[in-house]
């Protein structure tokens, strides 16, 4: 397993109700859990807002933000650290094109 890779894909995202919606994000898909849904990889200097906003967004709801405002949140964005992996459900990414297939060695 320690030459795996996962598939990477670009993909639009929608439907999450998240400030990522219509954005187009790097994803990661792994076979660890059985492929049931897309993992954050990446994003363009475009979608870095919309990622920052997201992750303080879903980490306050799942009471792991160590911020109470995403002003400070933003503060400390450079050297932030996420508490987990953040994941996509599949049926809300529109896949656009293909980066990495899947490797097993």
């Amino acid at each position: 397993m320690s030459n795996y890779k996962p598939k990477v894909i670009e993909g639009k995202i929608s439907g999450t109700d998240w400030p990522i919606d219509g954005h187009t994000l790097r994803l990661s898909l792994w076979d660890y859990d059985k492929y049931e849904r897309y993992h954050l990889y990446g994003w363009s200097v475009e979608a870095e807002q919309a990622v920052m906003e997201t992750m303080f967004v879903t980490e306050t709801e799942a009471g792991l933000c160590l911020y109470d405002t995403l002003e400070e949140f933003a503060e400390h964005w450079e050297e932030w650290e996420p508490e987990g992996s953040f994941c996509i459900p599949l049926e809300n990414v529109n896949v656009l094109a293909v980066i990495q297939e899947e490797q097993k060695e």
